[in-house]
């Protein structure tokens, strides 16, 4: 390797946005790259090991705060106490995507069941019996007694709108 990379070598060796390498500089991912004489950033080996690091660790689905901790034991050379702490973190990913999974799964049965109540209804006829209404009273969508207790919209990772689960 030459006296260092640019950014722009950087990235292209490691398919990365340069303002992402300088996000993660920004975040203390990585260190402030010494310079070059005409003020561009030089990286070395060091670093682009370390950009591997993380890069395989956002594969994982790990945060930021996650990856920082990491890439400190890394630095430190406490390897051991880094894939101990790795073990834990992907566990913890795995729980987390069960319960995406649980919560979506329940939300497919509510909004199928939903689903089904809505075409009996329109096949019924009993929206053609009602007078026409503004768009601000039309019950198109059902009461919303009718609608949650059976729907659970997913707001966010293990996230739902009821409190109840099957």
């Amino acid at each position: 390797m030459k006296a260092g990379l640019t950014i722009g070598e950087l990235a292209r060796e490691l398919q990365l946005n340069p303002k992402t390498i300088r996000y993660y500089e920004d975040m203390g991912l990585l260190p402030e790259p010494r310079r070059s004489e005409s003020g561009y950033r030089l990286y070395s080996r060091y670093e682009l090991e370390r950009l591997r690091l993380i890069k395989r660790a956002k594969l994982l689905g790990l945060s930021l705060a996650e990856i920082r901790e990491l890439v400190a034991y890394a630095i430190d050379g406490r390897c051991d106490v880094m894939e101990d702490r790795l073990l834990s973190l992907v566990k913890a990913k795995l729980d987390e995507i069960d319960q995406r999974i649980e919560d979506l799964a329940i939300f497919r049965d509510n909004l199928r069941q939903y689903h089904v109540d809505l075409s009996n209804r329109l096949t019924s006829g009993k929206n053609k019996e009602r007078e026409p209404t503004d768009a601000a009273s039309c019950q198109c969508l059902g009461e919303e007694a009718d609608i949650s207790p059976k729907l659970s919209l997913p707001l966010g990772p293990g996230k739902v709108t009821t409190k109840e689960r099957r």
